[in-house]
Order: structure tokens, then sequence, then C-alpha cells
């Protein structure tokens, strides 16, 4: 389970928790339906499904990225199927077939669940983390208030200029 509490508890979080706080938390305010992070040699990409359409985001940092995979594991129950034996006819040589981590991520928000349906492509250094977010309109106001009190929090820590 993840729990937002307060900006306090999000700012003391690990860089990879905080992300994955935020991230959600733009999701749900924007009434997303989907959230997915896609893996590549060369770094993260973050997209989330809105209308039907992908809508591009800023990736993770590179430090970030590294840990994401297992900060959504620790965070999410999910179910690590076995790997059958399989032999895989094409692709890289020596390739072998990873089966998806399925399982859910409840995230508490406002005093309330929402549950996040998590799949996670193992495959290293590609694959994905998905979520599919079902009900976000009843949070997206939630996570506006919560995503505020963040920034002011940000902007609280920062001095002006002189």
């Amino acid at each position: 389970m993840l729990a937002y509490e307060t900006a306090d508890q999000l700012l003391a979080e690990p860089d990879p928790l905080r992300f994955l706080h935020v991230t959600i938390l733009n999701a749900i305010r924007d009434k997303a339906t989907q959230l997915e992070v896609r893996f590549g040699e060369d770094g993260g990409l973050l997209y989330y499904r809105l209308d039907g359409r992908d809508w591009e985001l800023t990736p993770p940092s590179d430090e970030v990225y590294a840990h994401l995979k297992d900060t959504v594991r620790a965070a999410s129950r999910l179910i690590q199927p076995e790997r059958p034996e399989v032999t895989v006819l094409a692709g890289v040589p020596g390739a072998r077939y990873e089966p998806l981590e399925a399982g859910w991520l409840t995230y508490q928000l406002g005093g309330r669940w929402l549950d996040l349906a998590v799949r996670i492509d193992p495959r290293e250094p590609f694959g994905f983390i998905r979520f599919d977010i079902d009900g976000a309109d009843d949070f997206a106001e939630a996570a506006g208030q919560a995503l505020a009190e963040y920034a002011e929090r940000l902007t609280a820590d920062v001095e002006p200029p002189a």
C-alpha cells in the first residue's frame, strides 16, 4: 500500500517513492485511465492515457529510473509467476520468456483507498510498468489538493533570488 498523508511525509520519502507518488497523483488529478513507464537502453519514457490518447510526460531522472521497478514491487502486492520452460525461436540470441508480474497497488488518499492494477515486465534493461486506474474521477479533487500542498511546501523551502 502507498499512502499520501501530508506534503511533509512526501518530502521525507526517498526520491523513487516521491516520484511514484507525484506521478500517480498527477495521473489521478488529470483523470487518466492508464499510467505507463517504458524502459529502454537510454532511459525511460513516461506516458499516461487521457481520453483515449497517450500523453508523454517528463521522464524520471536516471537516479530514480534505476530504482523504479523495485520501488513499485515493494509498494504493490504482486504475483510473480514461475517462468515456464519456453524456447524463444526469434529475437535476441539467448533470450528467454519472462512472464509479467501482476497485481495491484492500493493508494490511500484523503482517507479513501483506490486500487490500481499493476503489471511489470521484468526484462532488463527493457520492459515497462503499467498502472490501470479505475475511478480516478472520485479522487481528482483530493489529488489536486495534495499536489497543491506539495508544490506550496517545495516553494516555501526555496529562498527567493536576491
